[in-house]
C-alpha cells in the first residue's frame, strides 16, 4: 500500500522534538511515497524550499493563517509566492482561506474575505491549485471560491456534508485527515463522499490518529487510508490507489 500525505507542517513537527531523518524514515517504512509541507509563516518558506530541493519526496505549498491576515504584510507574502512559483518550487497556494473560529470581529472577517480573494486571484494567475482552510467559515469560503479557476482542495474539511457535496459538484477535493479514526465529523464525511473526490492528509503534528499519540507525522497518513476503507467498506488497496492518484493528478506530482 502506498500513500501521499497532502498536508503537513514540518517546521511544527520539528519544534515538537522530531528529527527530519526519522520523519523521512518512518514515512518510507509505511509506504508514504511523498508528503507536502505547508508552511504558514513567511519566515519558514525558505527552509521548506530547501527541504524540497534536498529530498525529492518532499513537496511544498506556501500559505498563511487566515486568522493572521490583518497582522501581516500580504503584499510581501504574495511576492514571495510569485517568486517561488516562477522557480517551480511549489505545487500549490495554501493553506489560505477563512477562519471564523479565531476571528469573531465582523470587520476583520470582511477584511479576511478581501484578502482571501487576493489569494484566489493569485492562484488563478499562477495556475496553481488552492489549498483551503475554512474553519467555522465553510459556507462563506465556498461562496468566495466561485471565483477560482484552478483545482481546489478543502483541507481538513469539517463542515456539513451538504456543503462538502456542493464542493464536489464543483469538482473540488475534500481532504480527510488522520483524525478520521476518532472524530465523528470526519468519519461522517469519509463515509458519505465519493472516493474519487477524497484526498488524505495528516495536518501533522496535529490531528493525531490516536489519542495517546501526541505528535502526528506524515507516515501516519496510512491510518487515514485504512479508516476510510473501513468506513466505506472498500478494499484498502483500492482506497490507497485512488487517493494516491487523486493527489498526483491534483498537485501534478510526477513520481
Amino acid at each position: 500500500m502506498k500513500a501521499i500525505d497532502i498536508h503537513c507542517h514540518i517546521h511544527h513537527i520539528l519544534k515538537r522534538g522530531a528529527k527530519l531523518s526519522d520523519i523521512l524514515k518512518h514515512a518510507d517504512e509505511k509506504g508514504v511515497i511523498a508528503f507536502i509541507d505547508s508552511p504558514v509563516n513567511v519566515e519558514n518558506y525558505i527552509q521548506s524550499i530547501k527541504y524540497h530541493r534536498q529530498f525529492p519526496n518532499i513537496f511544498v505549498t506556501l500559505g498563511v493563517s487566515p486568522a493572521q491576515y490583518h497582522k501581516l504584510n500580504i503584499d510581501l507574502i504574495i511576492e514571495q509566492m510569485k517568486y517561488h512559483s516562477e522557480k517551480k518550487d511549489i505545487v500549490a497556494i495554501g493553506e489560505v482561506g477563512l477562519d471564523y473560529y479565531w476571528v469573531k470581529d465582523q470587520d476583520l472577517r470582511e477584511k479576511q474575505r478581501k484578502t482571501f480573494q487576493r489569494f484566489i486571484d493569485l492562484a488563478n494567475e499562477l495556475q496553481l491549485p488552492l489549498v483551503i482552510h475554512s474553519r467555522d467559515a465553510e459556507e462563506d469560503a465556498v461562496e468566495d471560491l466561485c471565483a477560482a479557476e484552478v483545482p481546489v482542495i478543502m483541507h481538513s474539511f469539517s463542515g456539513a456534508v451538504e456543503t462538502a457535496q456542493e464542493c464536489i459538484d464543483r469538482g473540488y477535493f475534500i481532504s480527510i485527515p488522520t483524525a478520521v479514526t476518532n472524530r465523528k465529523k470526519y468519519r461522517k464525511l469519509a463515509k458519505s463522499l465519493p472516493i474519487e473526490h477524497i484526498l488524505t492528509e495528516t495536518d501533522s503534528p496535529y490531528l493525531s490518529p490516536f489519542p495517546e499519540l501526541k505528535r502526528n507525522e506524515p507516515g501516519y497518513v496510512i491510518f487515514a487510508v485504512k479508516e476510510i476503507a473501513k468506513l466505506k467498506e472498500i478494499d484498502e488497496e483500492e482506497v490507497a490507489k485512488i487517493t494516491l492518484n487523486n493527489a498526483k493528478k491534483t498537485f501534478n506530482i510526477l513520481m
